[in-house]
C-alpha cells in the first residue's frame, strides 16, 4: 500500500464499529502488558520466597552440623577445633536468624497450613543464634582450660583451683541452654509437617542433651574440689568389680582400695579383698522385705554379694558399712569401677607398670585381671594380690597425670555412660549434687515420664565363666495406649567358651566350690528383669518357650527372675513383653549389666507415644 493511500485511509472517519474494535485492541494490548508485569512480579516474589526458605533450611542444617562437630571436638579435647566449629556455628545461626526476621518471613507466617511451621522455624533460629552468642563461648573457654597442662594432676595432686574454675563457664552456659530449652518448650510442633517436625525435634534434642551435660559439668566442678579434700580430708572406697563373675551392677566386688584425699593430694591408704572382710550370720544392715524376697539374706551377709542389687546406692551402703566394721575409720564415698573401664583409662595413660608383674595396657588388662591370673594359680591370695596391685598401679598412673589427660577423661566418661563407673557419697548434700546424673546410678521408686527397663545378670555358679559370655540386649516400644507403652525386648546370649574347656582350672569353672550347681565349662545365669515404676511383665520366654512369671515387688517396680543355662558355645535368646506405668509416655531408658567386653546395651529408646 502506497504512502498516499495510507494517508487517505487514516484521514477517513472510522465507523462506530471500527472505533469499538480499535478500543478493544488497545485494551487487549494493555491487559497483556499488565499480565506480563504481574507474572514477572509473581515470579520474582516466588523466587525470593523460595530462596529465603532454601537458604534458611541450609543455614539451620549447617548449624546442626557445626554443633555436632563442636561437640565431637569438645569430647576429644580439641580446643582449637571447638573454636573453629563455634565460629562456623555462629555464622550459620545468624544467617538463619536474618532470613527469618524480615518482612518476607513475617508475611509467610500468615499463610494457612505452613504458617505455624515457619513460625516454629523462626523461634528455633532465634534460640540457636542466642546460644551461639551466650551458650557456646564459655564451653570453648573451658575446653581450652581442660586441654591445657594446668588441668592435669601431678604427683598425686589434683589442681583444685583449675577444676573449681570450670564452675563459672559451665554455669553461664547452663543458664543459656536453660533459656533455650524453656523457649523451645513453648512451641507446639504437633501440627508441623514431617520434615519440619523432624528438624525441630533434632535441634530440640541437641539443646536438651547439651543442657544435661552442662548441668553435670557444673555440679562436678562445684563438688570435686570438696571431694578431694579442699575443706577436710576424705576417704573413698574404690571397688574393682570382676565382670567374669556377673552381678547386677556389673561384677563381683573383688579388690577394695581405700583412698585418702586431702587438699587435692590423693594417696592409697589400705587395700583388701572383699571376701577378707568376713561374713556375718545376719545381714550387716537390716534388709527390707522386698530385698529379702528378691535377693535373699545373701545380699547383706556376704560382701561379695552386695552387688546382687542393681541399686548402687544400696550396694555402696552395704560395702561401706562392712569395711568400717572390719577395718574402722570413716568412708565418705564408694566408687565402683570394672576392668573394662580401667582399659578405657589406659587408652589415655598408655602402658602402666605393675610392681612384681608385667605391665598392663588397654589391650591386656581385662584378660589379665579377669582370666589369666586364674589360669596361672589356684591360690585365692595370689588372685587378690595381683588384682590389688593392678588397681593401685593404675590409680597411681591416673593420679600422677600420666599420658594424655583428655584421653583419660574421655575414657572415664565412656565408663560412666556404660554403667562401669558409679559413685555413691555419704554426705547428703554431696549426694544431692550428683542426684539425677548418670554416675549416681540411682534406682529409686520415683516415677516420671520416662519408663525405665532393667536387664541385670548374675552368676549362679559361682564361676569366673562370664569372661567368656557375650550378650546383647535390644528393647523397643511396640504401642502406646492412654499414655502406657507396651515394651518388647530380647537378650541374645552366647557362651564363647574356648576349645580347651577341659583344661580350664576350677578357679574359673567353679568345679571345687562348695555347692556348685553347674558342670565345668557351663554357665548358669539368673537374669533379673525389672519393669518401669508401676509397670508389669506380661510375657517372658527362653528360646520361644514361655516361662512362668513370678514377679516380686522391688522399689516400685516388678522384678522377675529368669534362669538361663548355657553349655559351651551355646546360644540362647530371652524375650519379654512388659507394660510401662501410667503417664510414662516419654522415651524408654534401658539399663543392662555391663560385661567383660567393651560394648554396652544401655540405650534410650524412642517412645511409641510420641508423634515423630
Amino acid at each position: 500500500m502506497s504512502t498516499e493511500r495510507r494517508r487517505r485511509r487514516r484521514s477517513r472517519p472510522r465507523t462506530p464499529i471500527e472505533r469499538v474494535r480499535h478500543r478493544l485492541r488497545r485494551l487487549t494490548r494493555s491487559r497483556h502488558r499488565g499480565l506480563l508485569v504481574l507474572a514477572a512480579v509473581l515470579l520474582a516474589a516466588g523466587t525470593w520466597v523460595g530462596w529465603t526458605l532454601w537458604s534458611t533450611s541450609r543455614a539451620l542444617a549447617e548449624v546442626s552440623t557445626r554443633a555436632e562437630v563442636m561437640r565431637a571436638a569438645l569430647v576429644r579435647g580439641d580446643a582449637d577445633g571447638a573454636r573453629r566449629a563455634m565460629a562456623e556455628y555462629r555464622d550459620a545461626a545468624e544467617t538463619a536468624r536474618s532470613r527469618t526476621g524480615g518482612l518476607t518471613w513475617a508475611a509467610l507466617e500468615r499463610l494457612p497450613v505452613l504458617g505455624d511451621d515457619l513460625d516454629g522455624i523462626a523461634v528455633v533460629a532465634d534460640v540457636l543464634a542466642d546460644l551461639g552468642r551466650d551458650g557456646l563461648p564459655p564451653l570453648a573457654d573451658a575446653a581450652e582450660e581442660v586441654s591445657g597442662e594446668a588441668f592435669r594432676p601431678d604427683g598425686h595432686t589434683f589442681p583444685v583451683d583449675a577444676i573449681a574454675g570450670l564452675a563459672d563457664p559451665a554455669e553461664r552456659s547452663e543458664a543459656a541452654f536453660d533459656r533455650a530449652d524453656a523457649t523451645l518448650a513453648e512451641v507446639d510442633p504437633s501440627s508441623f509437617v514431617g520434615p519440619v517436625r523432624q528438624r525441630f525435634d533434632e535441634l530440640r534434642d541437641l539443646v536438651v542433651d547439651a543442657r544435661r551435660t552442662l548441668g553435670t559439668t557444673y555440679r562436678a566442678a562445684r563438688l570435686i574440689p570438696r571431694l578431694i579434700g579442699d575443706d577436710r580430708p576424705r576417704h573413698f572406697l574404690l571397688v574393682l568389680q570382676n565382670n567374669a563373675e556377673a552381678r547386677s551392677s556389673g561384677g563381683l566386688p573383688g579388690a577394695l582400695t581405700l583412698v585418702r584425699a586431702d587438699r587435692g593430694e590423693v594417696e592409697v591408704v589400705e587395700q583388701a579383698d572383699a571376701a577378707d572382710l568376713g561374713s556375718s550370720d545376719q545381714p550387716i544392715l537390716p534388709l527390707s522385705a522386698e530385698e529379702r524376697e528378691a535377693f535373699g539374706d545373701l545380699l547383706g551377709v556376704y560382701p561379695v554379694d552386695a552387688t546382687l542389687t542393681p541399686d548402687f546406692g544400696r550396694a555402696a551402703d552395704l560395702l561401706r558399712t562392712r569395711w568400717q566394721q572390719a577395718r574402722g575409720g570413716r568412708v565418705d564415698g564408694v566408687i565402683f569401677v570394672d576392668p573394662v573401664a580401667v582399659s578405657y583409662l589406659l587408652t589415655g595413660t598408655g602402658a602402666v607398670p605393675v610392681p612384681g608383674y608385667p605391665a598392663v595396657t588397654a589391650d591386656t588388662v581385662v584378660a589379665a585381671v579377669e582370666n589369666q591370673i586364674y589360669r596361672l594359680s589356684e591360690d585365692r591370695d595370689v588372685h587378690s594380690d595381683y588384682q590389688q596391685a593392678v588397681a593401685e598401679a593404675v590409680f597411681d598412673a591416673f593420679a600422677d597425670g600420666t599420658g594424655d589427660s583428655v584421653a583419660v577423661l574421655t575414657g572415664l566418661v565412656r565408663g560412666v555412660q556404660e554403667g562401669r563407673v558409679r559413685l555413691a557419697l555419704t554426705e547428703p548434700e554431696a549426694q544431692a549434687e550428683i542426684a539425677g546424673t548418670t554416675i549416681a546410678g540411682e534406682f529409686t521408686p520415683e516415677g516420671g515420664t520416662e519408663p525405665q527397663v532393667g536387664v541385670y545378670l548374675n552368676d549362679a555358679g559361682p564361676t569366673k565363666m562370664q569372661y567368656y559370655l557375650a550378650y546383647d540386649a535390644r528393647v523397643f516400644a511396640r504401642s502406646c495406649t492412654e499414655g502406657r507403652q507396651a515394651i518388647a525386648g530380647e537378650v541374645e546370649f552366647h557362651s564363647d567358651t574356648p576349645p580347651d574347656v577341659g583344661q580350664l582350672p576350677p578357679a574359673i569353672t567353679g568345679a571345687t566350690y562348695p555347692g556348685v550347681r553347674v558342670a565345668p565349662g557351663h554357665q548358669l545365669l539368673v537374669v533379673y528383669l525389672t519393669t518401669p515404676v508401676g509397670g508389669s511383665l506380661e510375657e517372658v520366654a527362653v528360646d520361644g518357650r514361655p516361662q512362668s512369671i513370678d514377679a516380686v515387688p522391688f522399689e516400685g517396680r516388678d522384678l522377675v527372675r529368669v534362669a538361663v543355662s548355657l553349655a559351651p558355645q551355646a546360644r540362647h535368646r530371652l524375650s519379654f513383653v512388659m507394660r510401662g506405668g501410667p503417664g510414662q509416655d516419654g522415651d524408654i531408658e534401658v539399663e543392662v549389666s555391663p560385661g567383660a567386653r567393651p560394648v554396652s546395651s544401655n540405650a534410650t529408646v524412642p517412645s511409641a507415644c510420641a508423634v515423630r
